[in-house]
């Protein structure tokens, strides 16, 4: 079967920063406002972001995109503001040195401005692969059939739409797996909240709206939260073995909800 996404590409980012090197991920929860306290402090090799982040840092070597875009650009093209500044991420103004962005965003539409230069990625289980059989043979340091990514959530009525589904396996997961491909010893994360309604830069909120329902966010160990967030960190939390064996020390400096649900990573453990 052909394949959308470019394995070959990755390939020559396999292993670029092997050995006792340092990566820093910055997403967007409000502790990635300090993510130049961090950077200072850690001297990472190389930094990694993903959506919005690269209108705040000038400075990425790596951003990802995983999301299919299709229904951004619609709405876009229909005058939404939101979405506009959305789709500003697969344009020039993103300033990120190697931009991967899903392999669904060129398929039938083209909704990439034709400008950037991107390697085109997909996550497993994305594309009709059965999702459990690949886990199996999953490794962070190789990217296989693609980035790692959960199973679909499924909350009751927590959704606005049944066209609409989460994968527990946010972001946060692909870039931890993008730097075990990069071969960096240790990966330290900020920004990785998974609590709080908004960024720390200036879009999207988190609330309800027509794609979120009151019901999709709680009061969990004190945080507020969403249900998705909260299942996401709970895999996390299963695959903390993989880390530990495919020997990719990971520290993150959020103090959100990976600190509050107790994982190693979030303890200095």
């Amino acid at each position: 079967m052909l394949r959308l996404d470019d394995p070959l590409a990755m390939q020559l980012h396999h292993n670029r920063f092997h050995g006792n090197s340092r990566a820093l991920i910055v997403l967007g929860g409000y502790s990635g406002r300090d993510w130049q306290v961090l950077r200072d402090k850690i001297q990472p090799d190389v930094i990694l972001g993903a959506n919005g982040t690269c209108f705040e840092i000038d400075e990425l070597d790596y951003h990802l995109v995983v999301e299919n875009l299709h229904m951004a650009a619609r709405r876009a093209a229909q005058g939404d503001t939101r979405y506009r500044r959305i789709m500003e991420i697969v344009s020039p103004k993103n300033t990120g040195k190697v931009k991967l962005i899903s392999c669904l965003n060129w398929k039938g539409l083209t909704v990439i401005d034709s400008r950037v230069k991107a390697i085109r990625i997909k996550r497993i289980g994305e594309l009709g692969d059965d999702y459990e059989s690949q886990l199996q043979k999953f490794s962070l340091r190789e990217y296989g059939e693609g980035f790692l990514a959960g199973p679909v959530f499924d909350h009751p009525g927590a959704l606005t739409s049944p066209k609409i589904k989460f994968r527990v396996g946010t972001v946060a997961a692909q870039l931890l797996h993008l730097a075990g491909i990069l071969g960096v010893k240790e990966v330290h994360s900020i920004g990785m909240d998974f609590c709080g309604y908004g960024h720390f830069y200036q879009y999207p909120t988190y609330q309800p709206d027509r794609f979120r329902t009151d019901q999709m966010f709680t009061e969990y160990r004190g945080l507020k939260t969403q249900f998705d967030w909260i299942q996401g960190a709970q895999w996390l939390k299963s695959l903390q073995w993989m880390f530990e064996r495919d020997a990719l020390e990971w520290r993150d400096h959020s103090h959100g909800l990976l600190e509050a649900e107790g994982l190693w990573c979030a303890n200095g453990k």
